[in-house]
């Protein structure tokens, strides 16, 4: 007996051969490196990595989290666009010093938020915050996201005890970044020690970049 005979099995049939279809597309379908989001509060544009980039510590400690994370994002408000880097490390404690991000092993050029960041009525950061680079006073500072056009962070903090840092990102340096066969950063980590962190995978852990500037 066919199923042209019983409606009800040609259309269970059909269901079912759609339902493995669309199973079968979500399976197969890669994920996009580069997403955007709306900032409602603001009505700003975010571009950013739909993963941040990962590197891991080449000296762990006994108390130290082996990860550290990197990612540009680009902000857009009524067409005026602006560059960024975010760079998230596991410190939990210790006194904070600025990050230093090597492209091929060179140090990459990187900006404060704004010459102004250390001015009096900054508020000092520590261990956990979101930070911005020393400014004047020479001590890292909170960073208000309202400079950046924004009401929420770009990223979502990896681990509890990350410290997130904020840049300027000036064109060339995203460039050194997308052209690099490896990006290395020296920070504090989770015991307050000093500590290395490399991407891994070589050119293949940095291909969310070119999409990036490609979008």
């Amino acid at each position: 007996m066919n199923n042209l005979g019983n409606p009800s099995r040609s259309l269970k049939a059909l269901a079912c051969g759609l339902a493995a279809a669309l199973l079968g597309a979500c399976a197969t379908a890669p994920s996009e490196p580069v997403s955007e989001k709306l900032d409602p509060d603001t009505a700003t544009t975010v571009t950013i990595l739909s993963h941040p980039i990962e590197l891991l510590s080449q000296n762990r400690g006994k108390q130290m989290d082996p990860f550290a994370y990197i990612a540009p994002f680009e902000t857009n408000r009524m067409g005026a666009r602006d560059l960024f880097l975010w760079i998230s490390t596991p410190q939990a404690q210790g006194q904070l010093t600025q990050p230093q991000v090597l492209c091929d092993g060179q140090p990459l050029s990187l900006q404060p938020l704004s010459q102004d960041s250390g001015a009096a009525g900054a508020r000092a950061a520590g261990p956990g915050d979101n930070v911005a680079a020393a400014g004047a006073s020479g001590a890292p500072v909170k960073v208000d996201l309202s400079q950046l056009s924004l009401s929420r962070a770009p990223y979502e903090a990896p681990v509890p005890w990350g410290t997130q840092w904020y840049f300027r990102l000036p064109p060339d340096s995203l460039k050194c970044l997308v052209d690099a066969e490896g990006i290395s950063l020296q920070a504090r980590a989770a015991d307050g020690g000093p500590a290395q962190f490399t991407t891994t995978n070589g050119r293949k852990s940095l291909a969310s970049l070119d999409a990036f500037t490609r979008r």
